[in-house]
């Protein structure tokens, strides 16, 4: 039996201090039954991530974008570009632990490629395994959007906001250009289309944002609005 492929995301944006760890570690993850392909974007980085993605240039596909234009935008270039049956997101930041993607690959194992499946990694299933950095406000609002979500598609997610989203080739399209809230499009996306949403629980260190942390509460509340006009005119 042939492999699957999976292409593996990697968007990041003035990352050097952590993005070369994240391709090391996946470059030693065994992926069993798959065929892996790294694709990174460095969305527009004014910092030395450029020079960093330099010395994988045999290993991965790095693909540089002129201008920074958003995670969500990035990843879609990365889709653009992958080969894989799946793909699946890896934040440069190691907020989220590369050696846990083969554990979002189980729920897929002896299924067709073709199945209206959609796997997604859960912090809130693995409380344990957060390092209990992350702030009290930042949770409240994931958790918020992610009960906006289940009450308007009637899903049941507990962690709609986490990295870790894994997919196949028939819904790289749902994904689209943005910043933050193209990720919660693309779940409301596929939840519209009838896709069954898998969760699995996985670790989480979170960062602050003196540390990098990307995402700002003002990115909440474009999330926020984003979802109810996708959820009133579908688009």
């Amino acid at each position: 039996m042939n492999n699957k492929r999976l292409s593996i995301i990697i968007p990041c944006y003035n990352e050097e201090g952590t993005v070369g760890l994240v391709v090391e570690r996946l470059l030693n993850v065994p992926f069993s039954g798959w065929d892996p392909e790294i694709i990174v974007i460095n969305d527009g980085s004014t910092d030395g991530t450029a020079t960093v993605l330099e010395k994988f240039a045999t290993k991965v596909r790095v693909i540089n974008l002129v201008q920074n234009s958003g995670k969500g935008s990035a990843v879609k270039a990365g889709i653009t570009a992958a080969t894989g049956d799946y793909a699946i997101i890896q934040d440069a930041d190691l907020e989220c632990t590369p050696e846990e993607i083969p554990l979002l690959l189980v729920p897929l194992q002896g299924i067709s490629s073709d199945a209206k499946v959609v796997v997604m990694g859960s912090r809130e299933l693995n409380r344990e395994g957060d390092s209990g950095k992350g702030k009290f406000f930042p949770r409240i609002g994931s958790l918020s959007i992610t009960k906006l979500i289940n009450f308007l598609y009637g899903s049941s997610l507990t962690d709609a906001l986490m990295g870790y989203k894994l997919f196949p080739r028939a819904t790289f399209d749902y994904f689209t250009v943005g910043r933050f809230e193209a990720e919660m499009i693309f779940i409301t996306r596929v939840l519209k289309e009838g896709y069954k949403i898998v969760e699995v629980p996985v670790s989480y260190d979170p960062r602050a944002e003196d540390a990098g942390k990307k995402i700002r509460y003002r990115d909440g509340i474009k999330i926020i609005l984003r979802i109810l006009r996708f959820w009133a005119t579908g688009r």
